[in-house]
């Protein structure tokens, strides 16, 4: 008995950081779309996205750029993977207003979460297929 549950140990709790390999994915897919500079401003570099795909493409690249800076093991984590209302604003040059109902229609979807007012993050299950949705509009 305890040789089959050692067994099923083994494949089931991986040795390795699926994590890294995870991030490193979803960093290397979307990096197509955007970079983040040293104090977590992201530039798109793709044209024609709507609001709400905009929004999560900052959401999600500060995450993964919070994420890599982590995993790297950096003092000086510099970039946060939560976002202000303002920070969004100013990003993605729209109103207040529109970002507002674009973040309450993504919060509906549980693709965006909120920890206080003014204050949003993605929801990390939401990146894989947003990334995946992006790529098909290639």
């Amino acid at each position: 008995m305890t040789k089959e549950m050692e067994d099923l140990e083994k494949q089931f709790i991986l040795s390795e950081d699926m994590e890294h390999e995870d991030i490193n994915g979803l960093v290397k897919r979307i990096l197509n779309f955007c970079k983040v500079d040293t104090k977590g401003f992201v530039v798109i570099q793709k044209s024609g996205l709507i609001i709400p795909q905009r929004i999560m493409l900052v959401l999600s690249a500060r995450y993964l750029a919070n994420k890599l800076q982590q995993k790297l093991g950096r003092e000086n984590i510099s970039i946060n993977e939560v976002v202000t209302l303002k920070e969004l604003s100013g990003m993605l040059k729209e109103k207040d207003t529109v970002i507002i109902a674009r973040l309450k229609d993504l919060k509906d979807a549980k693709k965006v979460l909120s920890s206080e007012r003014g204050i949003y993050k993605v929801a990390t299950y939401a990146i894989k297929d947003f990334l995946t949705e992006l790529d098909g509009a290639k």
